[in-house]
């Protein structure tokens, strides 16, 4: 199981302050308190924003080993245990402006473990009035692959689709992650799939992915 999270910073930090508050004091903590129960813990952070108007600076992914283990972390975070995360949370986050979802992994091409000079994501939402799994069928056949054209020499592409959770909407539908030598070209494709109706950020990003103790 995975979830994103994508969070944002308080207006009156910098993205830079951000950036290392999150690893330097907040991803310990939650390693330490909160986090028993994750496979993976890897913070994407926003460096240049390449289109679009994110509402957010990172993209946190969390693997769980199962739903069981997504459900007991959560009773962790509303008990005693979670009170320092959600007080550290405040110093650093626009809270509000936060928003998490489920999703499935579809890979693409290639390993995420080869070597990359750059990193990038792309999300995308459905333009209002088409449904989201017709949209993704074409995102999927047509528009990823004019992405990757727009990439030099990608070595990676993993394509997360949203899970619809209860009665809300994911705030995208997808989360397109690609590692590649450069970028060829990726502002004018998200513009031309934006011309379409679709709602779409792209942007570089740093990684930072943490060592489990368990």
């Amino acid at each position: 199981m995975k979830t994103f999270a994508l969070i944002a910073r308080r207006k009156d930090i910098t993205r830079d302050e951000f950036r290392d508050h999150y690893e330097e004091i907040h991803a310990p903590l939650a390693i330490d308190t909160l986090l028993e129960g994750t496979q993976r813990y890897v913070r994407s952070h926003l460096r240049d924003v390449l289109f679009g108007e994110p509402i957010f600076d990172v993209v946190t992914g969390f693997w769980y080993r199962g739903p069981e283990a997504a459900v007991e972390i959560g009773k962790r975070l509303a008990s005693p245990v979670g009170e320092p995360i959600l007080a550290d949370e405040l110093t650093f986050m626009d809270k509000p402006a936060n928003t998490f979802f489920a999703v499935t992994e579809h890979p693409v091409i290639g390993s995420e473990e080869a070597e990359a000079a750059w990193c990038g994501l792309v999300l995308v939402a459905a333009p209002e009035g088409v449904a989201p799994d017709a949209f993704l069928a074409d995102y999927e056949a047509s528009w990823i692959p004019k992405l990757l054209e727009a990439i030099r020499a990608p070595t990676w592409c993993l394509q997360n689709r949203a899970v619809a959770a209860g009665p809300d909407t994911p705030a995208y539908h997808a989360l397109t992650q690609v590692h590649a030598a450069g970028d060829a070209g990726v502002a004018e494709c998200a513009a031309q799939l934006a011309a379409t109706g679709a709602r779409v950020v792209a942007a570089t990003v740093t990684e930072h992915e943490s060592n489990l103790p368990w």
